[in-house]
């Protein structure tokens, strides 16, 4: 470009200020633009909340999740989440698999700055509650500028879920005695039986005293769920609170010495993982142990099963913090299967220790409901986990020797 200082300053600022006026547009574009591909999950909740290019980028990232298929978690790599800061493949297939999209918390501010130039309003982050109670204000909206049929249908069902009390229908009995959930061709990791709670017998719990719930065996309302040859081990049990922290409580009880102090459990979990995700990602899987640390913690309260207690996952840093021998009972589906009834041993040990110092049993009872069970010294032990066995760090090499004799009572007493 050849002139004049003034005269090729003026050319640059005028090509820049035309550059500025067709990125506003771009962003305008993004706020009022609401493409229609885009309304359906996962991408519907952040539709209009971040740039035309972000949901481009994400609508690819999702057909990649599809050609993963079920091995999206093994193979996703989640290399869009490293550098793009955008949810990867295997978050996606997360999210459609909770039906509950992708948030606008998900997505680097950089995307949803809609916005150039002097006070830039950067979008302020919100949580999932706000975030819903704003998707929930849009969708009224478009109801009420929809036909009256419509509008008469969706007020029905929103009726029918604020007041069943209105209904001429009967609440079914909740049936208790179960044997486990049934399966389904989903495709994603199949959680234990044991992780789904039934909802309305976990509100049902959040208002019982624990004080009751707790002392002689005899007295326990889950006997039956519990393995029988182990039954005449067992001196005592206590009931949490089951408000989807359960599992977390029973650590906060035995080892913190309150069950209400399950926020501090979780917290204590989450940074043992985050602090050795070389170590918990042979637990957990590749990819994701972020994923995991993110479930565990929590402090909004009852907690739907994003943020439950895996077993048997999370048992291992419950061991290997606490340098204690977890041992996890329950009933399997068929009455004569003992799992998952495991022994979880420590990880790693620090220096100078030589063995486990407690014992935390948990048992597993009520479709997912955890309770702390107390057993007899030098009870029998049910079988080592195979993931310590193939994952264990040397500093803990041989610790499963110290139990041949109680893993030898257990055999014997379940006719193995």
């Amino acid at each position: 470009m050849a002139g004049s200082l003034d005269i090729v300053w003026a050319r640059v600022h005028s090509h820049i200020g035309n550059q500025i006026i067709a990125i506003r547009n771009s962003l305008e574009a993004s706020r009022s633009k609401i493409g229609e591909k885009y309304r359906q999950l996962p991408l519907s909740r952040i539709n209009g909340k971040v740039s035309q290019h972000c949901l481009k980028v994400l609508d690819d990232e999702t057909r990649r999740m599809t050609e993963l298929s079920y091995q999206v978690h093994e193979r996703c790599g989640c290399a869009m989440r490293v550098t793009h800061g955008l949810p990867c493949a295997c978050q996606i297939y997360d999210s459609l698999v909770a039906q509950t999209g992708l948030y606008r918390r998900k997505i680097h501010p950089f995307w949803k700055t809609l916005v150039i130039g002097d006070g830039v309003n950067v979008p302020e982050f919100v949580n999932d509650c706000n975030e819903d109670a704003a998707h929930f204000r849009s969708l009224v909206d478009e109801v009420v500028a929809s036909d009256p049929a419509v509008l008469r249908n969706v007020s029905r069902i929103i009726e029918e879920e604020l007041h069943p009390d209105h209904s001429n229908l009967e609440e079914p009995q909740v049936n208790h005695n179960v044997r486990g959930r049934r399966r389904n061709n989903d495709t994603r990791r199949h959680h234990s039986y044991f992780e789904h709670v039934d909802r309305r017998y976990t509100e049902r719990r959040t208002q019982q005293t624990v004080t009751e719930d707790q002392g002689d065996i005899r007295q326990c309302r889950y006997l039956h769920l519990l393995p029988g040859p182990m039954l005449p081990y067992i001196t005592g049990w206590k009931d949490v609170i089951g408000d989807g922290n359960c599992g977390f409580r029973c650590v906060a009880d035995f080892f913190l010495g309150d069950q209400a102090k399950w926020y501090d459990a979780r917290e204590i979990l989450a940074n043992e993982v985050a602090a050795h995700p070389f170590l918990y990602e042979r637990i957990y899987g590749i990819g994701r142990v972020w994923l995991n640390v993110d479930r565990i913690r929590w402090d909004g309260g009852a907690v739907d099963s994003r943020h439950w207690m895996v077993a048997i996952q999370d048992l291992f840093p419950i061991a290997t913090w606490f340098n204690a021998v977890v041992i996890i009972l329950g009933v399997g589906n068929d009455p004569t299967c003992y799992y998952p009834c495991l022994t979880i041993l420590p990880l790693q040990a620090r220096a100078g220790v030589r063995a486990p110092t407690r014992e935390f049993v948990i048992a597993t009872v009520g479709g997912s409901h955890f309770i702390c069970i107390d057993l007899v010294d030098n009870s029998p032990l049910p079988p080592i986990a195979g993931w310590w066995t193939e994952n264990h760090e040397p500093s803990v090499g041989g610790w499963d020797q110290l139990y041949i004799a109680r893993r030898n009572m257990w055999d014997a007493l379940v006719g193995q």
